[in-house]
């Protein structure tokens, strides 16, 4: 029986130089990678959230028979939220346009209700649903923007139904149109700044229907969301869209 003997040799310089560099290569199109992809994904996440939010308020709204508010607004430490406001009825009538941020929510919609026994009750509007986009919703916090509705990045006419939304905001011009801006009134249509908090109100009605309570949006509603992180500029903006009145929610 011939057995053969296997000779082990070790790596020459040219192989192991060769495997450094494929190593070096794969490791910076990685980093590139998580970087766009994790930039992407935060965008995402957010703009899936607040689209999942304002789908169950029109659900909400049907099942329960009474109207929902979607309001969206700005905090001084430029924290995002949006909460979903039950309010039965419109008495007293509200100035959407000028809310009184200077109480809890709650409060500053509360309604009147009729009791069974003719009583007539002041009422605090509950909360029904809350989501807050995250610490650094900002540019000082390398989270999630806005683009400003003017810039160019944004592509336009949007397609049918949502082409006849205004994708402006007159009222606002920031110094660079073209990028990310802590200012939610930048990337917001429908939102008005009447005291130093901005925010936005949507309803929606028991039929499933949406009005556009604040700003100047009969035609529905826009937020375009961007990244702020420097490496993640090219990353495309989020246009989360709402027309009016069918109230039917897309995301370009």
């Amino acid at each position: 029986m011939h057995t053969h003997s296997r000779h082990r040799r070790g790596f020459t310089l040219l192989e192991v130089m060769t495997t450094v560099v494929i190593l070096i290569i794969l490791s910076a199109l990685a980093g590139t990678y998580m970087i766009y992809g994790m930039g992407k994904a935060r965008m995402n996440n957010a703009v899936f959230d607040a689209t999942a939010l304002i789908n169950g308020a029109q659900m909400r709204a049907i099942s329960r028979g009474s109207p929902h508010y979607v309001i969206i607004d700005q905090t001084p430490d430029s924290r995002v939220r949006i909460h979903v406001v039950e309010r039965s009825e419109d008495l007293p009538t509200l100035n959407w346009g000028a809310l009184d941020w200077t109480k809890e929510l709650t409060v500053a919609l509360a309604f009147t209700r009729t009791q069974p026994d003719g009583t007539v009750m002041l009422v605090n509007a509950p909360v029904r649903d809350e989501l807050v986009l995250g610490d650094g919703a900002g540019v000082s916090g390398n989270g999630l923007a806005f683009l400003d509705l003017d810039s160019s990045l944004i592509r336009r006419p949007l397609p049918a139904p949502f082409n006849t939304l205004a994708i402006a905001t007159p009222l606002i011009t920031p110094s660079e149109e073209d990028k990310p801006t802590g200012d939610l009134m930048a990337g917001c249509n429908f939102c008005v700044n009447p005291s130093g908090h901005p925010y936005g109100v949507l309803r929606f009605n028991a039929d499933g229907t949406v009005q556009v309570m604040t700003g100047n949006a009969p035609s529905g509603a826009v937020i375009a969301f961007a990244s702020n992180v420097p490496s993640e500029q090219g990353v495309a903006p989020k246009l989360l869209t709402v027309s009016a009145p069918a109230g039917a929610t897309t995301v370009f």
